[in-house]
């Protein structure tokens, strides 16, 4: 929590009580993690799969708008394993969705030069790479928004419904007396 919503109630209110987001917040980001996961080791272990029965025939395989290469596979293993991984421990979780978000944006721009030039290259940078890496960077720049509500925003505060003499407030009971 930021360091300046820490302690009492501000400004004497005591009829406020400070809400955390966190907990809500995490369970939602697990399961978008849990997703990304999915979706990564899917594409990764599939182009593997399909690599390895075509070694012969060529470089890689042509699927869904992506240059599936031995590389490129790779590397959406990795990231559907740490994503997997991601899902056990906040921290973590924080650390991945930077790491990986900075590294899609960095991939989104190279993809797209690659693709201009139509050099795939080892890592099969085309328009499709360059759209899947994209999705990857708002999806991960939005579990990093969503992990630190408290500490870009503060807390939430609702009013408890009591008055600072402890009794109940004529307003949160609906007007009667």
């Amino acid at each position: 929590m930021a360091k300046d919503t820490r302690g009492p109630v501000p400004y004497g209110e005591s009829d406020l009580r400070r809400v955390n987001l966190n907990p809500s917040h995490w369970r939602g980001a697990r399961l978008v993690l849990g997703a990304q996961a999915a979706a990564a080791l899917v594409i990764g272990a599939a182009g593997l799969i399909c690599l390895h029965d075509t070694a012969f025939h060529g470089i890689g395989v042509a699927a869904l708008g992506l240059e599936l290469t031995t590389a490129f596979c790779w590397t959406m293993v990795v990231v559907g394993i740490c994503a997997a991984a991601a899902t056990l421990h906040r921290g973590l979780a924080k650390a991945f969705s930077v790491a990986v978000g900075i590294a899609a944006l960095i991939m989104v721009v190279t993809s797209a030069v690659a693709a201009t030039h139509h050099d795939p290259g080892p890592m099969g940078f085309t328009p499709g790479a360059a759209v899947l890496y994209a999705a990857f960077f708002c999806v991960n720049l939005g579990i990093g928004m969503w992990l630190i509500p408290n500490h870009i925003e503060g807390p939430a505060w609702v009013h408890t419904g009591r008055t600072q003499d402890g009794e109940a407030d004529a307003s949160a009971q609906g007007g009667q007396s």
